[in-house]
């Protein structure tokens, strides 16, 4: 359920890595070669693909070892693990009730479902409705640690599945204003499901999907079909237990190539099947277009819509879809109705570059007969030309995420006369947005109408570009915050230097215990924070000992506690100095180095990095 190819694809710009890949390959036979290649040289065990246009798949196929001890190889009907795609079946399913008159993308939560348990203090007035579960705009984290490690079994239903850790579900701004990818809404929107139908949620799928579809090998469930043809997944070379989602309709599906072509088609075909339609244009019309936040009623189409969302490439087209990500498995949907185009990917590793490249491979191919629409740009709305500046993204999956997000993901936002431009701080990519009908600014990668000025109800003016809502932040918090980043660090080698030069003389009775000990405590804090956040980097994949009370958990608890403890030590010790020490070079440094590590341990207590519970 993890996405983690979603930003380099929505920025259009994998490229593939080798050299004698730059020419996009014009035929299929050169396309099927470029795959193999990148399957061979990434090491992936094996690839699901299928590539398919309104006539039908013109290339089902799997590659590589479904499983790397007995040798099996893949084929067609190997078994992969689709991740989030899942959702898109969510939204179908929700989209055919509304058809029918039995349910309404409007209706509040809290009407269709009150016994599940969210919190909403903006309810009165922005009450969470079906279609925020589906946009990911109920302002809910997504699903926390306990829930992603729960081993839950094929009988558990989904309602026993949202009352295990209802905790995530709390808003945290009025939902409908800003976007943040939630796993748990799919599910509560497929427990509205069943509580209109009166059915189990996946016996309605499979009912009024699956088997008009003809994808007769397609599961929720770990089926005894999955035990003989499903492909053993890898983290490297080491093989993967499998994944028991806790809340299956967000991404618990297991199909093949053969059946996720006939989806495919079904897409492209926009609701329709040899034995009739399914769903109307309209209806799929709505699920490719986000509707829920301010920029959408302003004219932003692009970004997430119902179980569906659109990237770019590199000429202007649109592609939409989704992806996906289990321990062990990526996969990745997409198809350019325009084009009448689609292709599905499916891998049993966690290689995500791999899977990057076979992606911009098969967009290459698909596009390689394709013009850019012809752009004629024209004077930017003074609205544009007053916002230049440092913006960071305010609506996280969880805080502690915009830790990151808050040091390393600054866009700088500049413009000319007919052109706006967006740029990391450390510019990999820039983009060329020009204006388009109501003022909306169009994205050059998927020429859809992307950004708008628009106002949140928490914070005032920001900028939506897609889904994604962003805060201008001054400058100089920016450079503050690397400049902290970066003191910390070269502060770290200096003192870690003067510290092994310090200690030999010391060994030499040249140094006194008091200086000793101020040279000691910034060094501990260092070590500890190292520690700390090497321990959490490590330690994320392993998110079902994260989420349960065992050694890892608890030692990153431990470890959160310990490095703000060594810095009150190491300040207690400054103000506890002889007054002949504070004469000395080392105070002074101590007390620097000190200061720095208050201001990391403050931002950490800040974004929840403190005392850090995975488990609760």
């Amino acid at each position: 359920m993890k996405i983690r190819l979603a930003l380099l694809i929505c920025l259009g710009v994998v490229r593939s890595s080798l050299a004698a890949d730059d020419v996009p390959p014009k035929t299929l036979d050169e396309l099927k070669q470029r795959i193999t290649t990148i399957v061979e040289k990434r090491e992936v065990p094996a690839l699901g693909i299928a590539l398919v246009n309104r006539d039908g798949p013109y290339w089902v196929a799997g590659i590589g070892k479904a499983d790397l001890k007995s040798g099996r190889a893949a084929d067609e009907d190997t078994l992969f693990r689709i991740g989030s795609i899942s959702k898109m079946f969510a939204a179908l399913a929700v989209l055919k009730l509304v058809e029918e008159g039995k349910l309404a993308l409007d209706d509040k939560l809290s009407d269709r479902a009150p016994d599940v348990a969210f919190e909403n203090a903006w309810e009165k007035t922005h009450p969470v409705r079906i279609a925020h579960l589906l946009e990911h705009t109920t302002g809910w984290d997504d699903i926390h640690l306990p829930e992603y490690a729960y081993a839950a079994p094929d009988a558990m239903t989904v309602k026993q599945a949202l009352d295990f850790h209802p905790d995530s579900r709390a808003s945290r701004w009025p939902p409908g204003t800003r976007h943040a990818y939630c796993n748990s809404g799919a599910a509560v929107a497929a427990y509205v499901v069943e509580k209109v139908t009166g059915q189990r949620f996946e016996d309605y799928v499979a009912k009024e999907f699956f088997a008009p579809l003809g994808m007769e090998s397609t599961s929720y469930f770990k089926t005894k079909l999955y035990d003989e043809r499903g492909a053993t997944l890898y983290q490297g070379d080491k093989p993967q237990e499998y994944w028991q989602i806790l809340v299956r309709p967000a991404g618990s599906i297991n199909s093949s190539a053969r059946d996720m072509a006939k989806f495919v088609h079904f897409l492209l075909l926009r609701g329709s099947t040899s034995t009739g339609p399914i769903l109307s244009k309209a209806s799929f019309d709505r699920m490719e277009t986000p509707g829920t936040l301010p920029g959408n009623a302003a004219g932003v189409l692009a970004g997430y819509g119902l179980g569906n969302y659109s990237t770019g490439h590199s000429i202007g087209v649109a592609f939409r879809g989704h992806d996906g990500g289990v321990n062990g498995g990526l996969s990745h949907l997409a198809y350019v109705d325009p084009l009448g185009e689609g292709y599905v990917l499916m891998i049993n590793s966690g290689n995500g570059s791999a899977l990057g490249e076979i992606t911009t491979a098969i967009r290459d191919f698909l596009l390689r007969n394709a013009k850019p629409p012809e752009v004629i740009a024209t004077a930017l709305p003074a609205r544009y030309k007053t916002i230049d500046g440092y913006y960071q993204s305010i609506s996280p999956r969880n805080d502690s995420i915009g830790l990151l997000t808050s040091v390393f993901g600054i866009l700088k936002v500049t413009h000319d006369d007919k052109l706006f431009h967006r740029s990391p701080l450390m510019p990999s990519w820039t983009s060329d947005d020009h204006v388009g009908a109501r003022e909306v600014l169009v994205d050059r990668w998927s020429g859809l109408p992307t950004i708008a000025v628009v106002e949140d109800p928490l914070v005032g003016p920001a900028l939506q570009v897609g889904s994604d809502l962003l805060q201008r932040v001054p400058a100089w918090m920016v450079f503050a915050r690397l400049g902290t980043v970066a003191l910390t660090i070269l502060m770290s080698l200096v003192g870690f230097i003067a510290f092994i030069v310090w200690a030999a003389r010391r060994g030499r009775k040249k140094t006194s215990d008091g200086r000793l000990w101020l040279r000691l405590w910034p060094l501990m804090a260092t070590a500890t924070l190292i520690s700390y956040l090497f321990a959490s980097a490590v330690s994320g994949s392993f998110l079902q000992w994260l989420g349960t009370i065992s050694p890892m958990s608890v030692g990153l608890f431990l470890l959160s506690l310990v490095y703000p403890g060594v810095v009150l030590l190491g300040v207690a010790h400054l103000f506890t100095s002889k007054a002949r020490e504070r004469l000395n070079l080392p105070y002074w440094f101590a007390a620097t180095f000190l200061l720095v590590h208050i201001l990391v341990a403050s931002y950490l207590a800040r974004h929840g990095g403190l005392g850090m519970r995975t488990w609760a």
